[in-house]
């Protein structure tokens, strides 16, 4: 098991949610923001932006107890913190090894609530951690979206721990020039979500390595899910490591 050595402390969060409603679309939609306050954070929708009236036309009234009818709501960190297990439960270290965050690590509540995802079973809720803000290097655990798409080209049972993960931008996509897909074996396995492509773009054009492995698979063959263990690091230029020696 790897773990993640650098924790990158967000200023900001985006909050996602998706649809249950059969026969609709499911792809997910930005409807906030979480802008960290402190030791707290406050919940800014983004009612001005395509997704939010996608979501809104497809019946997102809001996060539980903090509708729409106001843009802002200060000091929420509390009430999201309830999607996770309390730091106080005897196996919260458990909980964390599955996150790939060290038990002794020095992480916030806020920082913590974007690495996990803070996804619940029985709502259609999720947050995501951006890492606009990191510095490499750091690492991240990444959920590969939308394998269950690919399923037949790239067989659950064909995936093995530590396979080596590329990422390839896709302009080509007629739905988003910017995604970029996930490639195992040669084989296209998914997605990189898009709360997170635009960071993916910014450390390939500043030339950081940006390599990954599967760290987890969880599920069935009915719902797989593959998790990657990516690192973001900087590479040295060449002129400049050779003053270095």
């Amino acid at each position: 098991m790897r773990y993640i050595e650098h924790i990158v402390e967000p200023e900001r969060l985006l909050l996602s949610w998706q649809t249950s409603q059969p026969g609709k679309d499911r792809g997910r939609m930005f409807v906030g923001e979480f802008i960290r306050n402190g030791e707290d954070a406050d919940l800014v929708y983004l009612p001005d932006s395509d997704d939010f009236k996608k979501a809104r036309s497809l019946g997102f009234e809001g996060y539980p107890g903090f509708n729409t009818n106001h843009e802002k709501y200060d000091q929420v960190l509390f009430a999201f913190m309830k999607r996770l297990p309390p730091r106080s439960r005897g196996d919260f270290g458990k909980y964390l090894d599955s996150l790939r965050i060290r038990r002794d690590a020095k992480i916030s509540n806020f920082a913590l609530l974007g690495y996990s995802g803070a996804k619940l079973p029985d709502d259609d809720f999720t947050v995501i951690h951006t890492f606009e803000n990191g510095v490499p290097p750091f690492e991240f655990l990444l959920h590969v979206q939308g394998y269950r798409y690919y399923v037949e080209q790239l067989p659950f049972a064909s995936i093995k721990l530590e396979q080596k993960a590329i990422f390839q931008a896709e302009r080509e996509n007629p739905a988003d020039s910017r995604a970029i897909k996930i490639v195992l074996s040669g084989v296209r396995a998914g997605y990189v979500c898009r709360g997170l492509t635009e960071s993916f773009h910014k450390w390939f054009a500043a030339g950081h390595a940006v390599n990954a492995n599967v760290e987890r698979i969880n599920g069935t063959d009915k719902l797989p899910e593959i998790y990657l263990y990516v690192s973001v690091e900087s590479i040295e230029p060449q002129s400049l490591r050779g003053l270095a020696d």
